[in-house]
């Protein structure tokens, strides 16, 4: 049988601050885990996002040298027209490698996460809302940079290839040189 004792009230009193404790953190514990996962998967998504933009850049960098190599396999034969359609075709495709699906992707997806799970919350939140957008922001501003590369790379391929045809066939130089100021201007007002 089991004997009776007394537990010294001292012993009694720890236990109970120890649990009181407890249950008195376990509140800060919770948003503490909470702020971290928040973090994690931000972080995530972010790495995610730059690692999709790695390989949009090297799609847009196939799609220049595709470009470049078809401005550069024009014969002296070809007619000024034909070469501004060639030099339009590949500006198309460094601009759909550039901007491709991607990087609109990228938005949607950073977008309707922090609408969805940080729309309304508090100041971490909202911090870590704004750095995302931020984050956001830059990727798309080294999406255009790229693009703008890309295009002008083509349009040194282009005007290359334009002035040696103008040098074979001397009797198209005005046609050719209406070429190369559409090169010219596709260089100026795109973004």
């Amino acid at each position: 049988m089991s004997q009776s004792t007394t537990v010294n009230p001292m012993i009694t009193d720890a236990v109970t601050q120890a649990n009181t404790k407890v249950v008195g953190e376990a509140p800060a514990m919770a948003m503490a885990t909470i702020y971290q996962t928040i973090a994690h998967a931000t972080s995530l998504a972010l790495e995610n996002a730059v690692s999709a933009q790695s390989q949009q850049f090297v799609i847009s960098q196939a799609a220049t040298a595709e470009a470049v190599t078809m401005m550069f396999s024009l014969n002296a034969a070809t007619s000024a027209p034909l070469a501004d359609e060639a030099f339009a075709a590949g500006s198309a495709k460094v601009q759909a490698a550039s901007f491709g699906g991607i990087n609109s992707q990228i938005t949607d997806a950073m977008n309707q996460t922090l609408q969805a799970v940080l729309g309304s919350a508090g100041d971490f939140s909202y911090a870590v809302r704004s750095a995302s957008e931020a984050m956001q922001a830059t990727l798309n501003e080294i999406s255009a940079a790229n693009y703008q590369s890309a295009l002008h790379t083509l349009q040194l391929a282009a005007t290359a290839t334009c002035l040696r045809l103008m040098l074979a066939d001397p009797t198209q130089a005005e046609a050719y040189g209406e070429v190369l100021n559409s090169i010219r201007r596709l260089g100026q007002t795109q973004v």
